[in-house]
């Protein structure tokens, strides 16, 4: 019999306690240290598994406010999204990535003539990051939504977008994955540290409310050689 990855053993007993109850909407958890030695693992393994149940909606993980056990009703509209996007991409290693976040950079700006084609307003906000995988940098993240849904978005929003949408109070209907090939630009390359024309995968999200009004647009140029995109059809 294969053996339980620890971070999946660990994600399915969080989920058990989740939806048993046991851990109530609202609870605050402990920090990573104190959920690594209650569960028997390494704090890495513990924050993987925290972040995919982040990405499901059933974790909110707020800097200054530690993790917390959300709403059964926004769980549940998390759950129903369709093409959750954080959980199809994989390491090297195969496994679902743990992606940490730095030199984030939020702003509004004007939307160009396309961007109010698709937005349906002129102001927008916007979030700039780069994301890394055990200290290397594997992808450049912005995401822009109406400047009336968020005056800002945070710095410290999740990475998933439907994640993301549900602290913003705006949960997604549905969102659609486009991808793309593309290599790096002289400052993308700078930005993700590695070689001018290094192979990117470009992956865009849209996420549109129940009117099929879009919310929301993620960007995220990826190093091919450090994250991958993986897509499962059930028969």
């Amino acid at each position: 019999m294969a053996r339980v990855p620890l971070y999946k053993a660990a994600e399915t007993e969080m989920i058990r306690r989740i939806e048993s109850g046991e851990w109530a909407p609202g609870l605050r958890l402990p920090n990573e240290f104190g959920l690594a030695d209650e569960f028997g693992v390494s704090q890495g393994t513990m924050r993987r598994a925290l972040i995919t149940l982040e990405g499901m909606g059933l974790l909110h993980r707020k800097a200054g406010r530690g993790t917390l056990v959300a709403d059964p009703a926004s769980a549940a509209k998390a759950k129903g999204t369709a093409s959750i996007g954080t959980d199809r991409l994989t390491g090297p290693d195969g496994a679902p990535p743990v992606l940490e976040a730095f030199r984030t950079h939020a702003k509004t700006r004007g939307a160009d003539a396309a961007e109010t084609d698709i937005f349906g307003t002129m102001r927008l906000s916007e979030l700039e990051r780069t994301l890394r995988l055990d200290g290397d940098r594997v992808a450049l993240d912005t995401v822009t939504v109406p400047e009336a849904l968020a005056l800002a978005i945070p710095e410290d929003a999740p990475i998933a977008l439907e994640a993301l949408l549900a602290d913003l109070g705006h949960p997604p209907a549905r969102i659609e994955d486009h991808l793309t090939a593309a290599v790096t630009s002289m400052g993308q390359s700078v930005a993700l540290s590695v070689d001018r024309h290094t192979g990117l995968l470009m992956l865009t999200r849209t996420a549109y409310d129940v009117d099929d009004t879009v919310l929301a647009r993620q960007s995220l140029a990826i190093v091919t050689d450090r994250l991958a995109y993986s897509l499962s059809i059930l028969l």
